[in-house]
């Protein structure tokens, strides 16, 4: 398998796979009549009980990452696409030396 085969197979499960099989538990639970989500749910899923990850606190931080992803999103763009899109996937596969 090539590099092409990995990310391909990566991204399959990671966009296909994993959220079937959430649905599909979440589905059976909710037939057989049980909680869809519980609290040791959110515990094993975000770290944080549902409180926590629903309070004010929570969002200054995703404003400041939303932030600060559109930021790198534009640096990339005015950038790195101007020399091309090879440009920027040699860059962004290139690994580290030191």
């Amino acid at each position: 398998m090539n590099l092409g085969d990995y990310l391909f197979w990566e991204a399959t499960n990671g966009l296909l796979l994993i959220p079937t099989v959430i649905g599909l538990f979440v589905l059976m639970r909710w037939f057989r009549g049980q909680p869809v989500f519980t609290e040791r749910d959110w515990l094993f899923l975000f770290g944080h009980s549902r409180k926590e990850l629903f309070s004010l606190r929570l969002v200054p931080r995703s404003a400041a990452l939303w932030l600060l992803v559109v930021i790198v999103g534009l640096g990339i763009s005015f950038y790195v696409f101007p020399y091309g899109l090879e440009w920027f996937a040699g860059a962004v596969l290139q690994k580290d030396e030191g």
